[in-house]
């Protein structure tokens, strides 16, 4: 298949699916190519669930992004025959000084935010299924919930074509450029022309963004479902998801929502890798003790049985935040890479933002702190 079109969007993951999506409902003819259809699991934005919050710890820039994305989020749960988010709020623990209850309190303080400070004692009676190392505090934010990733991806493009967008599946971007005011792809399968490009390659960026290639760098991560051994940790019961910094680590985790059970996992870590097409799929020794010590620590009534496990990528930038930004030496490439393992909860307002760029240049949206500027000119 060839053709022109007002945008192409190389990349069908989270983020090109939701850029789709805006660009299609504002009437512009888009088509979005992938080598896999919305909601595979060769990437980054599957395995059942991810987290949404508002009180953010990375940084307090990102709280008014993510208060268009709960937004948006609601907007896209409403038109969907199926449940996309569930508030649940979200529990978070560690050191008082560390990097999870230092930035919640700053980015609350930043934006007047409501957290809910909890004692151990507190923890104990509202959540008798955690438990608080000694001298760690505990932190409340009740908009916290949960996105089904991967209908969520399968949503966007669902809403995306049927507002008449492309979603072609089967056609792997091989290369692109700009030229003569036009923008080229070439896929497996034909080539293609377009006014702009926008290109949410996730995993495969150092590839189709070399500019960015410097400044990436791949993680394996794994994901652990263990047995509940009793109800405590149902959703339905009330239980809430939760991050908990221990060291070196960062588990995060959701309630019992189907037979899988308790799904926990490192957000810290995680094993280097060369390219996506390598990644392992097997258990790790050492990321599974890890994961069933977690359990041990802070969620003392669960079961140690696992039982399911996958694994994603993280595509982490040096500094661990987004780049989203024009491409370097282009009019008309706009792309979002390096989301650094905590970017799907923006995917919708991503989208949003990638689509105000390639209509218009520019975004309502404060972005700036996302640009590739921070790293061109650095060793």
């Amino acid at each position: 298949m060839s053709g022109h079109f007002d945008c192409i969007v190389i990349g069908a993951g989270a983020v090109g699916t939701a850029a789709a999506y805006h660009l299609a409902t504002r009437g512009h003819k888009v088509v979005a190519l992938d080598p896999h259809p919305p909601g595979h699991d060769k990437g980054s934005s599957h395995g059942d669930t991810r987290i949404i919050r508002l009180v953010y710890f990375e940084h307090p820039d990102y709280v008014p992004l993510l208060k268009r994305a709960f937004t948006l989020w609601q907007e896209l749960d409403d038109r969907s025959d199926t449940a996309l988010f569930t508030q649940t709020g979200i529990l978070q623990s560690g050191p008082r000084e560390g990097k999870v209850i230092a930035g919640m309190r700053q980015a609350a303080e930043t934006y007047g935010l409501l957290i809910e400070p909890l004692t151990a004692t507190d923890v104990a009676n509202t959540y008798p299924g955690f438990h608080l190392r000694d001298g760690d505090e505990a932190l409340f934010d009740p908009n916290g919930g949960i996105l089904a990733v991967e209908d969520c991806v399968r949503n966007h493009a669902y809403f995306a074509t049927a507002a008449g967008a492309s979603i072609n599946v089967g056609e792997r971007a091989m290369q692109w450029q700009e030229k003569d005011g036009q923008v080229q792809v070439v896929t497996e399968a034909g080539n293609y022309t377009a006014d702009r490009l926008i290109v949410s390659p996730g995993a495969w960026a150092p590839g189709l963004l070399p500019a960015t290639r410097r400044y990436i760098h791949l993680l394996r991560k794994s994901l652990f479902w263990f047995d509940a051994s009793d109800d405590t940790y149902d959703l339905n019961k009330g239980s809430p998801v939760f991050l908990f910094e221990h060291g070196p680590h960062a588990f995060y985790g959701f309630p019992v929502i189907d037979d899988k059970g308790i799904k926990v996992a490192d957000h810290q870590n995680g094993l280097p890798l060369a390219v996506p097409e390598q990644l392992d799929r097997h258990v790790d020794p050492d990321e599974l003790e890890a994961a069933s010590l977690f359990l041990r620590n802070h969620l003392p009534r669960a079961g140690h049985q696992l039982n399911h496990h996958t694994t994603c990528m993280y595509t982490m930038s040096d500094d661990g935040h987004f780049i989203v930004d024009r491409y370097p030496g282009t009019d008309h490439v706009y792309f979002a890479a390096g989301l650094s393992g905590h970017g799907f909860k923006f995917a919708t307002i991503l989208g949003e933002v990638l689509a105000d760029l390639a209509i218009d240049g520019r975004t309502e949206h404060p972005i700036d702190f996302l640009s590739i500027s921070r790293f061109l000119g650095h060793s």
